[in-house]
C-alpha cells in the first residue's frame, strides 16, 4: 500500500468510487478531481490529499484539512473492492505520521455521521479517542445528522485503546443467543412494557415506544464498539424469534476479570427455563479460556424481585451477600442482593 499523488490513470478509480458513494453524478467530475482538483487543495493548503494504491491500482484517497490553530481534520474514502483487508488504517496510519512530524500539526480530528461503522472502525483501530456525539453536527442529503467525534495526538499510539467486543453466536439445543434486528422493534417494546419492568427499573420509560428501541439497539451497538457491553437476544433456535435480553456489562479486565449480567424476558416466554439457560450458555463461554476467559459472574437484582432471584439461582449463581436500602424500585428503596458464579464453580 502507497500514498502517492494523483495520476491520469486515477481517473476510472475515482469514478468508480464516486459511483459507490453517490457524491458525484458524471465521470467528468472523477476527471476534474484527479487533473487539477487535488492539486489545487494543496497549493491553497485547504486539503492535503493523497491518492492510496493499492496491488497497483487506485483504491481511495486519505487526506488532512489543516485548520487556522495550527490543527487538522483527517477525511478518507476507499473503494468497495479494497475494504476489509486493513488499507485504510495502514493510510490514516501514514497520514498521521505525515501531519504529525512533517506538518507539525498538535491535535489531528475525525468526525462522522453516527451510523457509519466502516469510518468509525478506522478510527478506533488507528488509535483516536472517542469524543462527544454531537447533535445535528453536520449536514447530509439535505438534512441535518448527529456526528461521532474524535481526536488524537502526536505522542498517541496509533493502535486501538481498547477493545472492540464482537457479539459471539452462542447456542443450545433450543436457543440462540445473536444480535437484534431492526425488525424486531414490535418485539422489545413489547417486552419492555409492563408494570413488572416500571416497578423494578422506573428508570425505563412507560410505555417504551419503538423510538425508544431504535434508541437502545443504537446505544448496545456503540457499548459494543467502545469495549463496554456485549448484549444478546435470546432467541428460539427453531423459529429465531426473540423471547429475551441478555447483557453482560461493567466488564473488568486484567487481574479482576469479573462482569455483571441484566436480564428480561418477552411475557411470552416467562416461566420456561429460557433464561437460566441462556445465562448458563453465556457462562460457558464466558469462563472458557478460548472464550472470553473471565473469571466471575454476577448478578444484582432487588431483594423482592423473586422472578429474577429464582432465576439466578436456576442457573446455578450462589446468593453471596444483600446490602440493605440500596436498590431502587418505583415505590420505595429496596434490598440489593447479590448473586455470584466462579469459573471455580463452573469448570
Amino acid at each position: 500500500m502507497t500514498l502517492r499523488a494523483p495520476r491520469p490513470d486515477d481517473i476510472e478509480g475515482q469514478a468508480e468510487r464516486n459511483a459507490e458513494g453517490g457524491r458525484y453524478r458524471t465521470a467528468e467530475d472523477a476527471r476534474r478531481w484527479i487533473t487539477f482538483g487535488i492539486t489545487d487543495a494543496w497549493k491553497q493548503r485547504e486539503r492535503l490529499m493523497f491518492v492510496i494504491e493499492y496491488q497497483g491500482r487506485y483504491a481511495g484517497t486519505v487526506a488532512l484539512e489543516p485548520d487556522v490553530d495550527d490543527n487538522a481534520r483527517v477525511h478518507y474514502g476507499l473503494s468497495a473492492w479494497a475494504r476489509g483487508a486493513g488499507v485504510m488504517s495502514r493510510a490514516v496510519r501514514l497520514i498521521l505520521e505525515f501531519g504529525f512530524s512533517t506538518c507539525g500539526f498538535h491535535v489531528i480530528r475525525w468526525w462522522a455521521r453516527v451510523g457509519n461503522w466502516p469510518s468509525r472502525r478506522v478510527a478506533w483501530a488507528t488509535g483516536f479517542r472517542l469524543g462527544e456525539t454531537i447533535p445535528d453536527m453536520a449536514e447530509e442529503g439535505g438534512e441535518r445528522v448527529d456526528a461521532w467525534t474524535g481526536w488524537i495526538g502526536p505522542d498517541d499510539k496509533r493502535a486501538p485503546r481498547y477493545p472492540w467486543f464482537e457479539h459471539p453466536i452462542l447456542e443450545t439445543p433450543r436457543l440462540r443467543l445473536r444480535t437484534w434486528r431492526e425488525d424486531e422493534i414490535p418485539r422489545i417494546t413489547t417486552a419492555r412494557t409492563n408494570q413488572t419492568t416500571a416497578h423494578f427499573l422506573p428508570f425505563i420509560p412507560q410505555p417504551f415506544t419503538a423510538e425508544d428501541a431504535r434508541f437502545w439497539l443504537k446505544d448496545m451497538a456503540e457499548q459494543a464498539a467502545a469495549g463496554r457491553r456485549f448484549n444478546w437476544c435470546v432467541a428460539d433456535a427453531e423459529t429465531d424469534q426473540g423471547l429475551g435480553n441478555l447483557t453482560m456489562f461493567g466488564i473488568h479486565h486484567g487481574e479482576v476479570r469479573d462482569a455483571e449480567l441484566g436480564y428480561w424476558m418477552h411475557p411470552d416466554a416467562q416461566g420456561r427455563g429460557v433464561m437460566a439457560e441462556a445465562i448458563q450458555r453465556v457462562a460457558q463461554w464466558y469462563f472458557d479460556d478460548e472464550g472470553f476467559g473471565g473469571r466471575r459472574l454476577f448478578i444484582r437484582t432487588a431483594g423482592t424481585n423473586t422472578s429474577a432471584r429464582r432465576t439466578a439461582e436456576k442457573a446455578g449463581f450462589r446468593h453471596v451477600g444483600t446490602e440493605r436500602a440500596a436498590f431502587h424500585i418505583s415505590s420505595h428503596v429496596d434490598d440489593k442482593v447479590t448473586y455470584d458464579l466462579l469459573a471455580t464453580d463452573y469448570l
